[in-house]
């Protein structure tokens, strides 16, 4: 705890020792669960109702010592009370369930270096591949929530180079390393836009799992939004594919209908969900065990505070999905309290039902 205090405490002094141009920003919210199992009668309320909760108030600084130096860090504290021991869908769920109630994380802690010809960043910093909204397949430093697509995602220790080619070209390298040489992470990006088409090819080797994954992903706009990324993995246990294609639009009514979709395709998912092995979701092998999945999300602007959406994201091979009703109201510019429900449906022994778990939530957002 210590250790993370005395960085925070010296990047603050430095940054604005070095110059005055120095950037804080950060935001402070409290999320609040209430977990529901149905099987169990309202008598045994104690049992049958669970209570989580946990505050994270994130700090954000950068700091420009020179044009050409930019030095970023992030660091988040939480606090844990009830049910919960983490953040969903934030760290390996696997973690062991007697952690502290609280904890404190050095999110980032990066350097941004900036050359004539390219640009260079190393440190703990957020790496993200691909362009799908859910499933990712090319994302292999994060992990996918469906609960929270959007999330705020951890940083991942790498070295990252970019180099532009014009005005629409580039190149990106991404090392991360482990613990050995062999186990690291290594990507390879290129990327342009043609035809008002944005196009990427990417290489991947996962150096901890020995998959070498190859890919490519189109994102453009005619008329409406959409999106495909597609990624070919390759082992010596086995190769398989995993297919993502995506579009939204926004309806001109009222104060704005907004619609998403997405559907997924994994070659190496279980087609019997029978042979599902949960273990290998605890454990980060896997995201997602089925092979067929979409979802669909409605959002509505009530008024100018208010609005209203409706999510939907299923399993298709195993017929279980969860449905997600959500109000959001925002206070003001900077505050937001939303609260709505996650409800597993279908398939009892389905991937998204087996939990048998309904759960309701409050969320409160301030940003500073």
């Amino acid at each position: 705890m210590k250790g993370p205090l005395c960085i925070m405490v010296l990047f603050l002094l430095c940054g604005g020792w070095l110059r005055p141009e120095t950037e804080f920003s950060g935001y402070f919210e409290n999320r609040l669960f209430l977990i529901e199992n149905p099987a169990l009668q309202w008598k045994d309320f104690s049992e049958k109702i669970k209570l989580g909760d946990y505050n994270r108030l994130r700090l954000n600084v950068k700091a420009s010592p020179s044009k050409k130096v930019t030095v970023n860090l992030a660091v988040d504290i939480f606090s844990f009370h009830g049910a919960l021991t983490s953040p969903l869908g934030t760290y390996d769920p696997g973690q062991s369930a007697d952690q502290k109630a609280y904890r404190i994380d050095p999110d980032r802690i990066y350097i941004d270096l900036y050359f004539k010809h390219f640009d260079l960043s190393i440190g703990k910093q957020r790496v993200a591949l691909g362009v799908s909204y859910v499933w990712a397949p090319l994302d292999v430093f994060n992990r996918v929530n469906i609960l929270e697509p959007k999330e705020e995602k951890p940083g991942a220790n790498a070295f990252k180079l970019y180099v532009p080619f014009g005005a629409s070209s580039s190149v990106t390298g991404v090392f991360s390393p482990d613990d050995e040489f062999k186990t690291s992470k290594s990507a390879l990006r290129v990327q342009s836009r043609i035809s008002n088409i944005d196009a990427a090819f990417t290489m991947i080797r996962r150096g901890d799992t020995g998959t070498s994954i190859y890919g490519f992903d189109l994102r453009g706009e005619n008329g409406i939004g959409w999106w495909l990324e597609y990624g070919y993995f390759v082992s010596s246990q086995r190769r398989d594919s995993k297919l993502v294609f995506g579009f939204d639009y926004t309806f001109p009514v009222n104060k704005g209908l907004y619609w998403l979709n997405e559907f997924f395709y994994d070659a190496g998912g279980e087609r019997d969900s029978a042979q599902y092995d949960f273990q290998r979701l605890l454990s980060g092998d896997r995201f997602t065990l089925g092979t067929t999945y979409f979802l669909s999300l409605l959002r509505y602007g009530l008024t100018d505070f208010w609005s209203a959406s409706l999510s939907y994201i299923g399993n298709w091979g195993d017929g279980s999905f969860i449905v997600n009703p959500l109000l959001a109201f925002e206070v003001s510019q900077n505050v937001s309290l939303s609260g709505g429900f996650y409800i597993p449906l279908g398939h009892r022994e389905g991937e998204f039902n087996a939990s048998k778990r309904n759960l309701f939530f409050i969320w409160l957002k301030v940003n500073f």
